[in-house]
């Protein structure tokens, strides 16, 4: 597929952007105050923010090809191989590497999702019930 995207990628990309910025979110506010000695020994956190991470990086694998294209300063393709390593080798996973991308990369990343949603805008229209979620997430309804 080439050329200027659709619509419904746009609308597309929208819903997993809002999903990236929630997860990304959620990994950030689990490593809110804590060191990296104190997320060594904390395995109910380590899963957390594992998990966050996966989640990031399986909804950056669902981005427009367009959409990828067109932010090159952003690592999109090893966000989502972290998603992989998450996934595929939990067991040797480096939860020193996992706590500094998420504290010193994930706000770059967040600046980037946060401008393209700005930029793509929020539609007043029903999204389906994965936009919705991700809308409700993005706003913080509950």
């Amino acid at each position: 597929m080439t050329g200027k995207p659709s619509s419904h990628d746009t609308q597309r990309d929208l819903i997993h952007l809002l999903q990236i910025q929630h997860e990304l979110q959620l990994a950030l506010s689990f490593l809110d105050g804590v060191t990296i000695e104190q997320f060594a020994e904390d395995e109910l956190r380590q899963h957390a923010v594992a998990m966050a991470v996966a989640q990031a990086g399986e909804h950056v694998k669902k981005l427009s090809r367009q959409f990828v294209a067109s932010q090159p300063d952003i690592a999109w393709k090893a966000i989502a191989g972290t998603r992989d390593w998450v996934v595929h080798d939990y067991g040797n996973l480096d939860f020193d590497t996992i706590y500094q991308s998420v504290t010193e990369e994930s706000p770059e990343v967040m600046a980037c999702v946060e401008k393209a949603i700005a930029q793509i805008g929020i539609p007043d229209t029903h999204i389906g019930d994965i936009g919705s979620t991700a809308l409700k997430n993005a706003r913080g309804i509950n």
